[in-house]
């Protein structure tokens, strides 16, 4: 019998690159809360990751925003749902329930994300994404429960916007002490301009113009800090704290 042909040291290292750059386009894509569709097609597909790394990360990394040009579609509708429904596996069913919830066919997408809730009530994709269709349809108190219990799994998920999709569902709902107390908490542990952002909006809203004079200063203050690179990724951060400031002044 034939052994087979035992890999050679540059093909390892090729496939190790290749993993490496996948893994690194997955996280950015989920970092920044991409349609799921394109979590699992560069979950499979390193030319996925390539693509993605030309037309999103790349523009990002020079300062630049993503080239303009037509929107390169995902999959449709009825491919997600003939996928889901011929591997009904947890990712084949979020990626349709996410699709519906692109679409703005959030009560379809509810059921959906509850599907995959009732075989699995820690899948965080699923609660996050049945909270933001809640929250979409103006039922905030249905959606805290479900972000409360995202939150105990994991307080940073998706980069932390799921923590700040709590805070807007607890805003809507008229919980506006625990709205400000969840941002300051948040601000306290990441230090992010966007986050500062986000406290100062709710507290200008709240007739609190002094903490969100203070945020915002605070926040143009950390970004001029930047190293270079770093400011050209958090420009429109800046540019939105110079704006809420001048419609304080």
């Amino acid at each position: 019998m034939l052994e087979p042909p035992t890999p050679t040291p540059q093909f390892l290292i090729v496939s190790l690159v290749i993993a490496v750059f996948q893994i690194w386009m997955l996280v950015d894509a989920i970092r920044r809360r991409s349609p799921f569709y394109w979590t699992v097609a560069i979950f499979l597909l390193p030319l996925a990751a390539i693509f993605y790394f030309f037309r999103i990360k790349l523009p990002e990394l020079t300062g630049r925003r993503p080239a303009l040009g037509p929107r390169v579609p995902g999959p449709s509708l009825e491919d997600v749902a003939e996928l889901a429904r011929q591997t009904p596996s947890e990712l084949n069913k979020l990626a349709f329930a996410d699709k519906l919830a692109e679409l703005q066919r959030f009560p379809e997408a509810i059921g959906r994300y509850r599907d995959v809730l009732r075989t699995n009530r820690d899948s965080k994709e699923a609660l996050h994404g049945l909270a933001r269709a809640l929250l979409s349809l103006g039922r905030p108190l249905e959606a805290i429960e479900e972000l409360a219990s995202l939150m105990e799994l994991e307080p940073e998920f998706r980069d932390y916007a799921a923590a700040l999709d709590y805070a807007e569902a607890l805003w809507q709902a008229g919980k506006q002490e625990d709205t400000i107390g969840l941002l300051t908490g948040l601000v306290s542990v990441t230090k992010r301009i966007p986050h500062r952002l986000a406290l100062a909006h709710y507290s200008k809203e709240r007739g609190d113009s002094i903490t969100a004079r203070n945020e915002l200063d605070l926040a143009l203050s950390e970004f001029a800090s930047l190293p270079e690179a770093m400011r050209k990724r958090e420009q429109r951060w800046a540019d939105r704290a110079r704006k809420q400031l001048a419609e304080l002044n």
